[in-house]
């Protein structure tokens, strides 16, 4: 049995009790009288139990989501470590620019680094607006925090690149983007919607 359904067992537990008590205190004039420690403790260990099992299934969800991105950044690694093939299917090697210029992304333009950090004491990324240019883009990401943050790159809800979380570290997402307006997050639960989101445009 899962904490999600352990989690629902115990808050529709917990609700059903309520409502037999606040029946009970109408109907008898007397209610809990002796039984109030019984029902004190009743209601504290459904409680306790409901928040228990909530923060393990969140627990559960940013596992997943973290092993999801970490699936979707093998396949990206991947695509991006394959040769390409010319019109006449021999291998093309891409040109490599001297002087440790600016690389050509898959998009047709040049690389670009941001810097993006997260505060050490809240929810909130030191930026809400990065800007770069059509091609491979890096965002490099540093959390002094002990709470767990990550940077993952959206457009129009789905995800295109991200990492699993990471505490009092440093690291980096990069994503072939062509010129459109983009979404980067923190993907733990709760973070995104406390503040921890941002508007990336590439142009």
């Amino acid at each position: 049995m899962d904490n999600e359904l352990l989690f629902f067992i115990c808050g529709g537990i917990l609700a059903v009790s309520a409502v037999l008590v606040t029946f009970a205190g109408l109907k008898l004039q007397n209610f809990p009288g002796r039984a109030l420690p019984v029902v004190i403790i009743w209601f504290a260990v459904l409680a306790g139990a409901s928040s228990t099992f909530a923060v393990l299934h969140a627990e559960d969800e940013q596992e997943h989501k973290a092993h999801e991105l970490e699936k979707e950044g093998e396949k990206i690694e991947e695509t991006e470590g394959q040769p390409h093939e010319n019109e006449a299917g021999t291998e093309e090697e891409e040109p490599v620019e001297p002087g440790g210029g600016a690389q050509e992304g898959n998009a047709g333009g040049a690389s670009t680094t941001l810097q993006l950090a997260a505060d050490p004491t809240a929810l909130a990324f030191d930026k809400t607006e990065l800007t770069a240019k059509p091609g491979k883009v890096t965002i490099d990401f540093d959390n002094p925090s002990a709470i767990p943050h990550n940077v993952v790159i959206e457009k129009d809800g789905k995800e295109l690149a991200g990492f699993a979380p990471i505490a009092e570290g440093e690291e980096s997402v990069s994503a072939d983007l062509e010129a459109g307006t983009y979404t980067f997050i923190c993907s733990v639960p709760g973070h995104a919607q406390a503040g921890m989101e941002g508007t990336l445009t590439v142009k």
